[in-house]
């Protein structure tokens, strides 16, 4: 792994200032209070991006309706990322040197999140990773503490966690309740998902868990045309295809539907989150499983009231009603947020470090279950990749997320036990 120079970075960035200002339209109240000012980098056009925002819109707006943090108002700033590495770096950028950000959350593609580190290196406010999976940022956090330790992941869990969270829904639930025992894996070409497909064989037989991956196809995110896939993954004499997309899945997940592929579709289809999923893909929705870090049912206290008040906020994007993974945890970035610098007793634009040193300590409850981070030389906490530590990391076991099922218009859940809404739904064609 290349190792990113911060001090090479902060010289390409030259010695000027840039203003810091934000937009008038924060309020009068905010704007003359010298509010803690939270920037967002995210794709703006997206679901994604736009759940994300609205998530931090709504808990802003609570805080401050509250009266404020530690009696300081927050303020949202956005910028988009696009969804590319060269527009994430200068939304960054954007959002500390032109903004005025004294704290920064987002990101949905890894592509995103890799293409920033150097910016979130260079400029030192505290980055709050809520959407993006590569295991590689918090491997950066090792590498360089002090050049990346404002660095924490809130959420997702990472590739390799994800990978065991896969594998837990395949030997406790797919195996014993749908009876596969040849998979096929369906997987977008993406930098997330190569710990996934690289290792998920592997980990099934190390978790002596009999089910064989008969075949496993990465395709370009470009792909238009699946047919030939679709006949090569029925072909393979799979039992069922276990999918590995995030920002791809609508195009895939239509023509599986209109081919009547004889195969059901379960495992990882981030785009199945949004409400409007069924639309997006013609009518294709019902059966469609996906992982994700929250629903509609109580995984903690905060979690109903936290989906409740996000259907009610119409502030703010009014048909966007069902919250994505990364507005719940964008959520609990936010609290995450608020005990450490309560405990630290000064805000970040006072005292980084000593938030930072607070943040360290998390361990709270948030939408998606417990919340506390791997520390610095922490290794062992993976079993593919036992000498790795993930310092910053949210650790896996107390937040594991959910396997939901489109059924009737629902997101129903499948597993855990504990929380199963409905049982497994075939595909329509299948019966």
């Amino acid at each position: 792994m290349v190792k990113i120079n911060r001090r090479s970075f902060l010289k390409s960035m030259g010695a000027g200032t840039a203003a810091l200002s934000f937009s008038s339209a924060l309020g009068p109240w905010v704007m003359g209070q010298n509010p803690l000012i939270i920037g967002m980098a995210n794709p703006l056009a997206t679901f994604f991006g736009q759940a994300a925002e609205k998530a931090l819109r709504l808990r802003i707006n609570q805080y401050n309706a509250a009266g404020g943090l530690m009696g300081r108002p927050l303020a949202l700033v956005t910028s988009d990322s696009a969804g590319r590495p060269d527009q994430a770096l200068r939304a960054v950028q954007d959002l500390v040197l032109s903004k005025g950000a004294h704290v920064l959350t987002g990101f949905f593609f890894s592509e995103e999140l890799l293409g920033a580190l150097p910016a979130i290196g260079g400029l030192q406010k505290i980055f709050l990773g809520t959407g993006a999976s590569t295991p590689n940022a918090t491997v950066q956090v090792q590498l360089d503490y002090n050049g990346f330790k404002n660095f924490f992941r809130v959420g997702p869990v990472n590739s390799l966690f994800i990978l065991q969270a896969l594998v837990g829904f395949l030997g406790q639930y797919v195996l014993p309740q749908l009876g596969w025992q040849k998979i096929a894996v369906l997987a977008e070409d993406a930098a997330w998902t190569s710990a996934i497909t690289d290792s998920l064989g592997l980990l099934l037989g190390a978790n002596k868990i009999p089910m064989q991956v008969v075949d496993t196809v990465r395709y370009a995110e470009d792909t238009t045309d699946f047919s030939s896939i679709f006949s090569r993954l029925v072909s393979s004499g799979a039992q069922g295809i276990v999918t590995v997309m995030a920002h791809t899945g609508l195009r895939p997940t239509a023509q599986w539907a209109q081919l009547q592929v004889p195969l059901p579709m379960v495992g990882i289809n981030v785009q199945a989150q949004d409400g409007s999923f069924d639309e997006l893909t013609g009518g294709a929705a019902e059966s469609v499983v996906t992982f994700t870090a929250g629903a509609k049912v109580a995984i903690t206290d905060k979690t109903l009231p936290f989906v409740e008040a996000f259907e009610n906020f119409t502030e703010f994007l009014p048909d966007v009603t069902i919250p994505s993974y990364n507005a719940f945890i964008s959520s609990d970035a936010m609290d995450v947020l608020e005990d450490s610098i309560v405990r630290a007793g000064v805000f970040p634009d006072q005292d980084r470090d000593a938030v930072i040193a607070a943040m360290e300590q998390t361990n709270i409850v948030g939408t998606t279950g417990g919340i506390s981070f791997y520390q610095l030389n922490e290794v062992g906490v993976s079993p593919l990749r036992p000498e790795l530590a993930f310092p910053h990391d949210v650790r896996f076991g107390p937040v594991t997320g959910l396997w939901v099922q489109w059924q009737d218009g629902n997101l129903e859940v499948l597993f855990p036990g504990n929380l199963t809404t409905a049982g497994f739904v075939q595909p329509p064609w299948l019966g």
